[in-house]
């Protein structure tokens, strides 16, 4: 006879949980872990859960704590990743939000979910950006006094003046050109485009819209920049321009060289790479043959496509990322193998999906997952099991535990029971126990044990 004494007080227990919790508040939730918390604190699934609980009840600082706790004990576990980040966001820290949200990319279960917070990171970057830009600004006393790298260079939009309004765009793609050409010497680098625009929107707001030396110098420092190139478009009648570009010493202030040239409107990109061979020579930079001939190739050949890619670089920095998709949609249309108008059309797609991503879609994304029990389990007081481990219901358990102690007569019958996904084989009916009609399984896994005495 096999003994089943041992088994019982998991299952009362199992059963005892599933009938307790329903309907318990999120205080009640949030005590019930705590004690479980006090009592196992290396548990990786009672923190995960306590983490949750907390998020639930707004109390993110505590979240983040459990949470972090949690991670350090299952550093795979996506759902621990998964409301680290919720945490971290609803705390305002972008940077920790963005790490968690990448390790539940890597580690999490849930496609949806994973396709959402891809597309959070875009967003949470671009607002990121905008928010060390205010960060900058209001800490510019202390910033200013740390000089920046005389290698690291920030190329400010270039003025465009001229009677073809249409061509403004370019004050944005021609700095665009001049960035990522600049970025081929290994022995320099680049502030980001995006970056340099932020800070300037920012002091510009303060000074109400208004731009001058002072302010590229302002930015310089903020950016910890050793060098700004500035400079100005020019439209020469009605097919030229003329492009003058210098070098700035962020620390003296002091122009450091300059680089002129002009051509035919079309030949923009033949404008540029003279432009950005001159700005090396001022910035004492010798081009090795690999990174010169890098710096010969052309995004695109087409300048119709080049300006509908530079109006949404426009529509970018102003946040009106549905323009943005459109006009780098159209630049791609204009010239399928332009690469750089394909990756911001999906940048711009990717950051206005992310922007409406909210703690209650992802959730709504989680619902009939495992990840989805594992948080269900915390809003009701319990810890599920890690999320890289298969969860399983403690209902479900105490079901399958029960069915194999007692199993039913109709699933005996038609195998509902027999072992077709790898678990265990049904328990065998005890002879005695279906002679005295105890063989019948209860709803609360209760054993009946019949001992026989044995005969003289």
């Amino acid at each position: 006879m096999r003994i089943y004494r041992s088994i019982v007080p998991t299952l009362v227990l199992a059963a005892g949980i599933g009938c307790a919790t329903g309907g318990m508040s999120t205080s009640e939730s949030v005590t019930r872990l705590e004690e479980q918390q006090r009592s196992t604190p290396t548990s990786a699934a009672v923190n995960r859960s306590l983490g949750i609980a907390y998020y639930k009840a707004d109390r993110f600082a505590e979240a983040r704590a459990a949470l972090e706790t949690a991670q350090r004990l299952d550093p795979k576990d996506g759902t621990t990743a998964l409301f680290l980040g919720l945490s971290a966001e609803a705390l305002g820290d972008l940077k920790a939000a963005k790490a968690a949200y990448s390790s539940y990319i890597q580690y999490g279960r849930t496609s949806r979910v994973r396709g959402q917070l891809e597309s959070r990171l875009v967003a949470l970057t671009k607002k990121e950006i905008v928010a060390d830009a205010k960060t900058a600004v209001a800490q510019e006393a202390t910033i200013a006094r740390e000089p920046g790298n005389p290698r690291t260079v920030a190329v400010l939009p270039m003025r465009f003046s001229g009677s073809d309004t249409t061509l403004k765009s370019l004050e944005r793609g021609f700095a665009d050109l001049l960035t990522t050409d600049l970025a081929r010497s290994s022995q320099l680098t680049l502030v980001e485009r995006a970056r340099v625009q932020a800070l300037l929107d920012e002091l510009q707001l303060q000074k109400g819209g208004a731009t001058d030396a002072t302010t590229n110098v302002r930015t310089g420092k903020l950016i910890r920049a050793g060098k700004l190139v500035q400079g100005s478009l020019n439209q020469v009648g009605d097919q030229g321009l003329s492009v003058a570009a210098s070098v700035v010493d962020v620390p003296t202030s002091q122009i450091a060289g300059t680089a002129t040239a002009s051509d035919q409107l079309d030949q923009v990109f033949n404008i540029e790479k003279k432009l950005a061979l001159d700005l090396f020579e001022s910035l004492g930079v010798t081009l090795t043959v690999a990174e010169r001939n890098q710096i010969e190739q052309r995004p695109t050949r087409s300048l119709a496509a080049f300006l509908a890619y530079s109006r949404g670089l426009t529509a970018e920095d102003e946040g009106r990322y549905d323009d943005a998709s459109r006009y780098f949609n159209e630049a791609v249309r204009l010239d399928p193998g332009f690469n750089a108008a394909q990756q911001k059309s999906q940048e711009a797609r990717q950051a206005t999906v992310g922007a409406a991503v909210t703690a209650q879609t992802v959730e709504v994304s989680l619902r009939g997952t495992t990840e989805g029990a594992v948080v269900q389990a915390a809003t009701q007081g319990a810890p599920a099991p890690t999320a890289t481990t298969n969860p399983v219901s403690l209902g479900s358990t105490a079901q399958a535990a029960a069915g194999d102690l007692n199993p039913s007569p109709t699933g005996s019958a038609t195998g509902a029971s027999a072992n077709t996904s790898g678990s265990s084989n049904p328990g065998q009916k005890d002879p005695v126990s279906a002679g005295t009609g105890t063989d019948n399984p209860s709803a609360t896994a209760k054993v009946t044990i019949v001992i026989t005495r044995p005969k003289p």
